[in-house]
């Protein structure tokens, strides 16, 4: 088509395919700071030529495609790590907090307690007859008591806090889904018909980005541009339609919550324990295991302060003459049952030698006629059958069963679950502090007083061999160490999602210069294409003049 009609043809077409660019351009223009944008670009490409003589003339210029400029590897990358991004950053936070309980620099802490609580007893040693010392002592006491209870209370809160934010979390990651899903709908239908759903893709690589830092997934690209995604181990979050994950009460675990997923089959698929990073498997590493882990360690202290104070005191008079009285109110051990028990078995526990005991935690468990008790600490258990009722002594523990447990039943025992928070003096009254070691020694001696303050340096077998204040101190050390680590960890984990992103703006990034000199590129490119129509009605305006001449 090398007549003039064809030159209009051309023009025509230069026109609405720099017209396209220019749109495109446009478009990359106003999303310069449109986060998780990708750099768009229109693909020019000429149109079939016409065989023509001397040879082929081309017939113009045409947009085949509007594409999207991206890199999959470093984008999948960069959602990667947003999951140990979203894991250390709650872990950072929650650290904070807990160190927060046990920091003593205000001299209000449980060591600053503890010292006055032992300075009190020195005191009581220097004057075993004072009633002001005696009274000081119960007073100290009291402080030390509440220091317990306290760091124990505001550990709780921490862990109650927590499983609030998952259930937040479980709530977004929903929500996430569902979008992801009407997206993945919205892409398929643009891209079935051929079209390049780049905006779409954008907002749905933001989404998934934002989901992984709340779960770890895994995406898998299906048909027409739709990515289906899975949580845990290999469970479908995300298909042609999305899932719902729901927070369930664990009655194992204090009622709070396990992430369960609803596939729609009336039952649900507990994931949990399979979810391996992100903010949920932070928030719950830090509900379940981290600050469990620095309860029991203040459980295991107070009680060890309540088991050596009340054996030493035990061994002494009060100004009363009374004898074998306890300090403290004495160790109650727990016992509880898991949910899943179908028998009636009653099982009790009491401290039946104090000098045993090991602040351990121990299970008990029924199968095939027969109990089992263990220690899980040192592995160290002891087996036989079970008759209605069975009485058996391990480790300073009594233990009594009796009913009819079935095949299965576990039970957890503790002799020191909750210690901090259920401290509580066993008198009130001055006159009972054990002070003298012997009836006959009473008012003046204070040699019983002396063993007593004596217990501050006393190494521990319960506590590793540490004295109470090095166990303290080494629980303090514990949580600075794993605070210190979650904050370095977090930084360098920044560092590595700075490059991603850099890598990515590099890639798929608008440049302000290069999108500038395209506009004007196109812009040329466009008045051209106009001239050119000129020219060519120019021409035939010519070759018509030539007709009426």
């Amino acid at each position: 088509m090398s007549n003039i009609l064809g030159i209009f043809n051309i023009g025509k077409l230069a026109l609405f395919a720099n017209q396209r660019a220019l749109a495109v351009t446009s478009q990359n223009i106003a999303n310069l700071n449109t986060p998780g944008y990708s750099r768009q670009e229109a693909v020019l490409q000429s149109t079939s030529p016409a065989n023509d003589l001397p040879g082929q003339i081309g017939t113009g210029v045409q947009v085949t495609e509007i594409r999207r400029v991206f890199d999959q590897f470093i984008q999948t990358q960069l959602t990667s790590e947003q999951s140990t991004l979203g894991r250390l950053d709650v872990e950072k936070g929650a650290l904070a907090q807990v160190e927060a309980v046990f920091n003593d620099a205000q001299g209000t802490g449980v060591s600053q307690s503890l010292s006055q609580f032992f300075s009190a007893l020195h005191d009581l040693a220097n004057n075993p007859q004072g009633i002001a010392e005696r009274t000081a002592l119960l007073e100290q006491t009291r402080s030390l008591i509440s220091q317990f209870s306290t760091a124990n209370n505001q550990l709780q809160q921490i862990r109650k806090d927590l499983n609030g934010e998952i259930q937040g979390v479980i709530g977004e990651v929903n929500s996430l889904a569902t979008q992801i899903a009407n997206l993945n709908g919205q892409i398929r239908q643009a891209e079935v018909s051929g079209q390049n759903a780049n905006d779409l893709r954008d907002q749905r690589d933001g989404l998934l980005k934002d989901l992984s830092e709340k779960i770890d997934i895994h995406t898998i690209d299906g048909e027409f541009g739709q990515v289906n995604v899975t949580v845990g181990q290999g469970t479908p979050l995300v298909e042609s339609k999305a899932y719902t994950l729901q927070g369930v009460a664990n009655a194992d675990n204090s009622g709070f919550v396990k992430v369960a997923l609803d596939l729609g089959t009336g039952s649900t698929t507990d994931i949990t324990s399979s979810i391996g990073n992100g903010q949920l498997k932070g928030l719950i590493d830090l509900r379940d295991n981290l600050i469990p882990g620095y309860s029991d360690r203040l459980d295991r202290l107070a009680a060890t302060i309540v088991n050596e104070v009340n054996q030493q005191h035990q061994a002494g008079y009060g100004l009363d003459g009374s004898t074998g009285n306890n300090f403290f109110s004495p160790l109650a051990p727990t016992v509880t049952g898991l949910s899943r028990n179908t028998g009636s078995g009653a099982i009790g526990a009491t401290v039946n030698n104090p000098t045993l005991l090991t602040f351990d935690p121990y299970r008990l468990s029924f199968a095939g006629g027969n109990y089992t008790i263990q220690n899980l600490t040192t592995g160290a258990s002891s087996t036989a059958a079970y008759v209605n009722p069975t009485t058996i002594t391990f480790e300073g523990l009594q233990i009594n069963m009796a009913g009819a447990p079935a095949n299965g039943d576990t039970f957890e025992i503790s002799a020191h679950q909750g210690v901090a928070g259920s401290m509580a003096l066993a008198t009130t009254d001055p006159r009972k502090i054990a002070a003298a070691s012997s009836a006959g020694g009473v008012p003046g001696d204070n040699s019983n007083a002396l063993l007593l303050a004596q217990l501050q340096e006393k190494g521990v077998t319960a506590l590793g061999g540490s004295t109470f204040n090095d166990f303290y101190g080494q629980t303090v050390g514990q949580i600075g160490s794993d605070s210190q680590a979650a904050q370095h960890s977090l930084t360098a984990e920044k560092v590595i999602n700075e490059n991603l992103t850099q890598q990515r703006g590099e890639v798929s990034g608008v440049s302000l210069d290069e999108e500038t000199t395209n506009l004007i590129k196109f812009q040329r490119a466009f008045e051209a294409s106009a001239r050119l129509i000129t020219v060519a009605d120019q021409l035939l305006q010519t070759i018509l003049d030539m007709k009426t001449t």
